[in-house]
């Protein structure tokens, strides 16, 4: 036979296991497909197979048709250590037969070696449920077909199943099967040799719900790592995992409702853990990052309060207060009422262009259809500072219901003299109050339904103890 054959031959053999349907498709142009769109692709394929199998039993050179079409075969794209496995002239020389079979066991043995690489056996998975990082050893490699290995993997006493592929260009490709959970990773190797791990990422689905899909990251290490180690969590922290609970959302629904916020209720939940164990092991003698972190918590236990709809507290009373105006603006057209102790540091003594423009906003909200009660609680309503007179008649002269009520007729029967609300009777409804049984001078802000009738009751009895001024 001809050099050309032999090598078609040993193509056949040894690279395909005398598969003529996989070889075949190698070996295909489909440019001349797309040029004789009459004839079908199962009947252009039987074609070339036919003429391949002739190519495989006749002693032949190498065709022009082959050398023309070659650069549109499968089989040119083949690479082995960054070269073309096969060229042209591969085909075309004579008296390389030799070379040409000792390359392609080369090459054979090379794929053999890649695809049962056994240097990384250790996988760090880090586990929400359990808050704990969680180690899997794969323990038996059986190859299988093509690139494909089947694994055998152990964490503690159990053992589960996984598949394992490293492609040519260094893309490692894990599956694991964990009690019915399916769990797909990918890593990309560098062929670094320092480097004792590779961190890729990981797809599969909650453990407490096989339905909900997550994604996280994903250690696949050389060696044992130290699982206490700060670092590890570091780079598996919790903080990065997506989960798509959206698919529990009704699409159609037209409000927004609490589920929306609770997977980053609980994002930031993992990131005061993480900021937890930062200060712990590492951070524990600076007061720049306990602090900060700190505020952080502040921050994270508010959003934990309003995403489960509990009451929570309110630092900053004048930012509230102007959030509350610029929501009533939005709604238009509902009342809103407000209960407010006289005192020199009231907001509407300020002088700030931020409380300037507050109380300017306020006192216009007849603009958008808002009907605005203000009720001031006074010690005494006949013996007002000539300041405090002057700031009712600014006030009085808009379209501002104006009402002053006696404190002492008031505060024991009552849960606060600080307060503001709207009723809607919605999801918008709130109040927000300076309850005088509480020892934080805070206010709070309530959204539960009992608490809001409370407040509700409570402002009846003030506006029925008080005057129109």
């Amino acid at each position: 036979m001809d050099g050309f054959t032999q090598k078609l031959r040993l193509i056949f053999v040894k690279l395909f296991d005398e598969d003529i349907d996989r070889f075949t498709s190698e070996f295909i142009d489909n440019n001349k497909f797309d040029k004789n769109g009459r004839q079908s692709r199962k009947q252009f394929f039987l074609n070339r197979k036919t003429v391949l199998r002739r190519w495989l039993n006749r002693s032949m050179s190498c065709t022009i048709d082959f050398q023309k079409s070659f650069k549109n075969y499968k089989i040119s794209l083949y690479q082995f250590r960054g070269n073309p496995l096969f060229t042209i002239d591969d085909f075309r020389k004579k008296g390389n037969l030799r070379e040409f079979e000792e390359r392609l066991d080369q090459y054979l043995e090379y794929k053999q070696e890649v695809y049962i690489n056994k240097e990384y056996r250790y996988i760090y998975l880090f586990y929400k449920d359990r808050d704990e990082i969680l180690l899997y050893t794969i323990l038996n490699w059986q190859k299988r077909e093509e690139s494909k290995i089947s694994i055998t993997l152990k964490h503690e006493d159990k053992t589960y199943e996984g598949t394992f592929s490293l492609e040519e260009d260094n893309n490692i490709f894990l599956t694991m099967r964990v009690e019915n959970i399916t769990t797909y990773m990918l890593f990309h190797d560098s062929k670094d040799s320092s480097c004792r791990y590779i961190v890729g990422t990981s797809m599969g689905y909650l453990p407490k719900d096989n339905k909900v899909p997550i994604s996280q990251k994903v250690i696949f290490s050389k060696e044992i790592l130290d699982i206490d180690d700060i670092n590890l969590y570091l780079i598996l922290n919790e903080t990065e995992s997506i989960s798509t609970i959206e698919n529990r959302i009704n699409p159609n629904s037209s409000s927004l409702t609490m589920e929306y916020f609770s997977k980053y209720r609980d994002k930031l939940r993992d990131y005061h853990t993480l900021f937890s164990r930062l200060v712990k092991h590492r951070y524990h003698q600076n007061f720049s990052y306990r602090l900060a972190f700190r505020e952080f918590y502040a921050f994270y236990r508010l959003f934990e309060r309003f995403s489960k709809k509990e009451s929570y507290f309110v630092m900053n009373y004048q930012r509230a207060f102007f959030e509350a105006i610029k929501t009533v603006e939005a709604i238009g057209n509902i009342s809103f009422q407000v209960v407010m102790e006289l005192k020199e540091e009231s907001l509407f003594f300020g002088v700030s262009d931020k409380e300037f423009k507050i109380k300017s906003r306020f006192l216009n909200l007849h603009n958008y259809g808002i009907n605005s009660t203000l009720v001031f609680v006074v010690e005494d309503d006949e013996n007002l500072s000539n300041r405090e007179i002057t700031l009712l008649n600014e006030i009085a002269k808009e379209s501002i219901s104006l009402r002053l009520v006696k404190k002492d007729k008031i505060i024991h029967k009552i849960n606060s003299l600080d307060f503001f609300f709207i009723y809607t009777g919605d999801e918008r409804d709130f109040v927000m109050a300076d309850p005088i049984r509480d020892n934080k001078d805070v206010f709070k802000l309530f959204i539960n339904k009992v608490t809001m009738d409370e407040y509700k009751i409570d402002y009846g009895k003030i506006i029925y103890e008080s005057r129109v001024f």
